[in-house]
């Protein structure tokens, strides 16, 4: 399993916030705080 690096930062303000998730993980978490105008890096 490819594990990530998934940091986002709530409505775009404050600390990043990360965690180790599975690729598939990531995306799916990507592409939701996305619609809600989220600030989010997959690296």
């Amino acid at each position: 399993m490819n594990h990530v690096k998934f940091e986002y930062r709530v409505m775009g303000f404050g600390n990043w916030i990360s965690a180790t998730v599975s690729r598939d993980i990531a995306e799916k978490l990507a592409e939701e705080y996305i619609s809600y105008g989220w600030l989010v890096k997959i690296s």
